[in-house]
């Protein structure tokens, strides 16, 4: 399982991510994920956790690979404002596995 930094604001939180090419869809989860903690919707369609301080602890990815392709990142915009950004480069290796 790869691992990905991904930048949030001025804070790096490290998420430890798997891809399911079939369906397009990245899970990134940091090991402090409440797996029973609900999760929000962002207006881009992804699922996002967050712990008791509202740090981010699980992203749930929709059409990740088409939207990284598309636009060059994955956007998640938080109830209260924040916006998640990951590059495709914190991705490639997730994305585009060595043969």
């Amino acid at each position: 399982m790869s691992t990905t930094t991904v930048h949030v604001s001025a804070t790096d939180i490290r998420l430890v991510g798997s891809y399911e090419p079939l369906g397009d869809v990245l899970y990134l989860s940091s090991p402090s994920d409440d797996k029973s903690a609900c999760a929000q919707e962002t207006p881009e369609g992804h699922a996002v956790r967050l712990d008791a301080e509202g740090r981010i602890t699980h992203v749930t990815a929709i059409n990740a690979r088409w939207l990284l392709d598309r636009d060059g990142e994955l956007v998640a915009t938080l109830r209260d404002g924040r916006r998640l950004k990951v590059g495709h480069r914190e991705l490639a290796e997730l994305l585009h596995p060595s043969t």
